[in-house]
Formats: structure tokens, sequence, C-alpha cells
């Protein structure tokens, strides 16, 4: 039996395995997030096989769900509607697939280390990539959660299904005076949910490259495409052909481009790899 310790509290947490997705709780002091589960938990399962859910129900699943607030760091003063890195089955594809290839920047995923350690955030992201990869909630639903005025979605992990996708449109169609901006690598979920109920005016979707330094041509319906670059020579000349430059500051600081689709040039949005040691560095210059 797996075992974790609670980053808070120091309490050893035993590891369970809840509909395909790691979770750790503390078995003999049971905190909100045991709590909350418990009480998700046969709601998901009822609505996994195919059995609909009441409008109680479904409006109990939206009270656990946890929007993120973030008083610091790069998207500062901002919500973010969060999937996970660690539980996301395209995201754990995209590190498994490519584990011996340094320039796929899902190996250096931040998200998923920080969720290793983190474990009440762990927790909290999967439980909210469940909520919203399962239920096809109704937009008047989706209006009860707190978001502020700038609001990003995926500000870690990636989007699951369409379920999920369809969710996050909704949560534009729910809050039109709100300014969305959708981060994501598995575009194939968002483009089959945009067919569906259209793109909302107050989303900028951004595709984010699976590589590192690699154009890839924009997925449809997606505003820019997002490209780390390895190194500042490679990371100017992007930015020489045409690129939007992203310093790694704080949104706010350069007006929130990403949100109201304010970037100029060529489509693409260039920033430079952040927190890499040399060797790292030239391993990854050696796989582009």
């Amino acid at each position: 039996m797996k075992k974790q310790t609670n980053e808070k509290t120091k309490e050893q947490l035993k590891e369970i395995q809840f509909m395909n997705c790691k979770l750790f709780i503390n078995e003999s002091k049971p905190g909100k997030f045991e709590k909350d589960l418990k009480i998700a938990s046969p709601l998901l399962l009822k609505a996994a096989a195919g059995e609909k859910l009441t409008a109680v129900e479904r409006i109990t699943l939206l009270t656990i769900y946890k929007v993120s607030f973030h008083d610091s760091g790069k998207i500062e003063g901002t919500s973010s509607l969060d999937s996970t890195a660690t539980n996301c089955e395209f995201c754990q594809n995209m590190r498994n697939n490519n584990a011996d290839n340094k320039a796929c920047i899902c190996v250096h995923c931040y998200d998923a280390a920080q969720e290793q350690y983190r474990i009440n955030v762990l927790n909290r992201h999967t439980l909210n990539m469940l909520i919203m990869s399962t239920v096809d909630f109704e937009i008047d639903e989706l209006r009860m959660l707190p978001l502020t005025l700038i609001t990003r979605v995926n500000s870690s992990g990636d989007t699951r299904n369409k379920i999920y996708a369809r969710n996050m449109l909704k949560c534009c169609f729910a809050f039109p005076l709100i300014h969305f901006g959708y981060w994501a690598k598995n575009t194939a979920p968002i483009i089959a949910a945009c067919d569906e109920l259209g793109k909302p005016e107050n989303l900028i979707l951004i595709q984010s490259a699976c590589y590192i330094g690699k154009t890839v041509k924009k997925a449809k319906y997606f505003d820019y495409v997002f490209i780390v670059y390895p190194d500042k020579e490679s990371t100017e000349k992007a930015i020489a052909a045409g690129a939007s430059a992203c310093n790694g500051k704080k949104c706010r600081e350069c007006g929130y481009k990403c949100y109201f689709g304010n970037h100029a040039g060529n489509g693409t949005i260039a920033e430079l790899l952040r927190g890499a040691d040399k060797k790292t560095i030239q391993d990854i210059k050696a796989s582009i």
C-alpha cells in the first residue's frame, strides 16, 4: 500500500484509485476533501454509468467544484478552472510516450512535479476534472461558479474529453462579460465541442505546442499557438519573424493580451523556457 505525506499536516495518507485516478486520503482523520469525495463519488459513478442526475445532484457537484483564485504569480488577480497534469490521460500519454524526448514540453511539466508533493492540489484538481468531464452541465447551472473578470481555463492540466470542453464553453456562455483564455494541447475535444455549440465571443483559444521550439499549424477555432523556445537566441529569432513575445511577466502587466486577443504578429506567442539548467537545454536542442 502506497503512502504519502500531507504537506500541511505531515499526516500519512493512503493512496486510492477512483475512476482511474490516483488520490490520497486521510482515513484516520477525514478532512474537507475526504468529506467532499464521499458526497461526490456516488454521483460521479452514477453519471459515468449513464444514469441521469437530478437537478439537486448536479448542483451538489458544482458546490464541491473548487475555482482557483490566484493572489500571486504570473496570473495574479485571476481565477482559473483547472484540470490535473497527473491524472489527465492526455498528459499521462504525452509524458509516457515521450519519456526519452527532451524536446517534449510535457516531459518538463511543472504542474505534474508540483502535484507530486502538493497532495491537496492534486486531489482538488483531480476532483475538478472528474466533475467537469463526467457531467454535461446546463449553462444556467454553471452561473453559480464564482469567477473573476479574467478567467483562465487549465492553468494546470489539460482537456480530458468533449464533455469537459463543452462545460468550459458553457462557462463562457454563462458569463458573457468575463474574458476567458483557454490553453490546451489536446485540441480535438475542443474542436468537437465548438462544432456543436459554437465558439463564444468572449473566449480566446490558445494552442500550446507540445514540442519545444517546433512550430505547428493552428487548429480550427484557435486564435494563437503558444510555443516555448529553449534559449534566448531562438526566442528572439521567433519574435523577429513575427511572433508576439511572452516575457514570463505577470499577465496584467501586458494588458491580458491572451484574454482579449490583442496580440500582434503572425498568430504565434513565443516564450523562453525557464528554470532549465545548461545540460537540459543542450539535451533539448539536440532533440529538436
